[in-house]
C-alpha cells in the first residue's frame, strides 16, 4: 500500500471497510434519498464548483509515474481523473485514479509503455462546497491474484447516502479497467495484475454525500475492433455540472483506461480506452450530474 495510506491500514485489518467523516464545508441541511439513472430528487445547489487542473507530469519510455491535483481551501474533492496533455494515442495506461483521502485531492498514476515516447499527463480534481454529510468510505487491501488475474467490484456507499465518485488505488503493476458510475448507488471497478509472479492488492473508494441534485447520465456506445482505441464524450444536461465520471465497457474489463477526465468547465466528461482482447468490444460514458 502507498505510503500515504499507512496511516488508515494500521487502524483496519485487510479487507475491511472503513467510513471516514470529513470536516467540509456544509452550507446546506442534510437530507434526501439517493438518486438512479432515471430519475434526480431536488434539493440544493452546490455551494461552490471548480475543476482544478494539477502540473504536468512528463514519464519516460518504461517507466511509472503519479500526479495529483489539489483542491482549494473551502471545498472538497469529489471525482477526478487523468488527460495525456496531446490527447493522442500514447503508451500511457492508467494504474489508479482516486480520491486523496488526507490531502484534499485527486491522485492517478500511470505506466508509460512507450520504448521510445515520452508522455506528458495532468490530473484533474473536482472539487465544490456545500455538500452534507460528505464523507468516504473505503474497501481496503483487496487481493488481486497473480497471474494477469482480474477482478470485478462493484462498491456502494452507506445507507442513507449516494455515492458522489469513486476510485481505486493500487501499485504499478496493476491496470484500471472500468471505473465508473453504476445504477445502483455504485461505483464499478474491474482491476487487472499484469504481474505473472505477484500477488497486488488495491483499495476502492467512494465518496458520499447527502442533500444535492444528482442524476446518473449515460452516452452513446462507440465500437472497438480487436486492439483498437476509441474515445467517446458525455455532456451534462443544461445547468448541471459534472461530479464524476468512467467509460462502460462491454464486455467487462474489455478495455484499458489510457485517459478519463472531466472538461475544464465541468460540464462535459470524456473517456479514451484501447481493447486488450481478442474479439470487437464497446464503450460508453457515464457520469454523473449535479445543479
Amino acid at each position: 500500500m502507498p505510503a500515504r495510506y499507512a496511516s488508515s491500514h494500521r487502524l483496519l485489518q485487510a479487507g475491511a471497510v472503513g467510513a471516514l467523516t470529513v470536516a467540509a464545508v456544509s452550507l446546506l441541511p442534510a437530507g434526501g434519498s439517493p438518486g438512479n439513472a432515471a430519475t434526480a430528487t431536488r434539493l440544493r445547489t452546490l455551494a461552490t464548483y471548480q475543476v482544478v487542473t494539477g502540473d504536468p507530469v512528463t514519464v519516460g519510455p518504461g517507466k511509472g509515474q503519479g500526479a495529483f491535483a489539489k483542491c482549494p481551501a473551502g471545498t472538497v474533492v469529489l471525482g477526478g481523473g487523468e488527460s495525456n496533455t496531446v490527447l493522442l494515442p500514447t503508451g500511457i495506461e492508467l494504474v489508479s485514479s482516486n480520491p486523496d483521502i488526507y490531502d484534499n485531492g485527486w491522485r492517478t498514476s500511470f505506466v508509460n509503455t512507450s520504448t521510445l515516447l515520452n508522455a506528458t499527463v495532468r490530473t484533474q480534481a473536482i472539487c465544490a462546497g456545500g455538500i452534507p454529510g460528505y464523507r468516504f468510505s473505503y474497501l481496503q487491501d483487496q487481493l488481486i491474484p497473480r497471474g494477469r488475474v482480474r477482478r470485478e467490484f462493484n462498491y456502494t456507499c452507506p445507507a442513507g447516502t449516494v455515492t458522489l465518485a469513486g476510485g481505486s488505488d493500487g501499485t504499478q503493476g496493476l491496470r484500471l479497467l472500468d471505473s465508473y458510475p453504476g445504477a445502483s448507488n455504485d461505483w464499478v471497478t474491474t482491476v487487472f495484475n499484469t504481474a505473472l509472479n505477484s500477488d497486488l492488492h488495491t483499495t476502492l473508494y467512494n465518496v458520499c454525500g447527502t442533500g444535492i441534485t444528482r442524476s446518473l447520465e449515460v452516452g452513446e456506445g462507440v465500437s472497438l475492433s480487436k486492439g483498437g482505441r476509441a474515445h467517446a464524450s458525455l455532456t451534462c444536461p443544461a445547468g448541471t455540472k459534472v461530479l464524476s465520471g468512467g467509460g462502460e465497457n462491454t464486455p467487462r474489463g474489455s478495455n484499458m483506461i489510457t485517459d478519463t477526465f472531466p472538461s475544464s468547465d465541468g460540464r462535459t466528461w470524456t473517456v479514451y480506452v484501447k481493447n486488450v482482447i481478442d474479439d470487437n468490444s464497446w464503450m460508453r460514458v457515464r457520469a454523473f450530474c449535479a445543479t
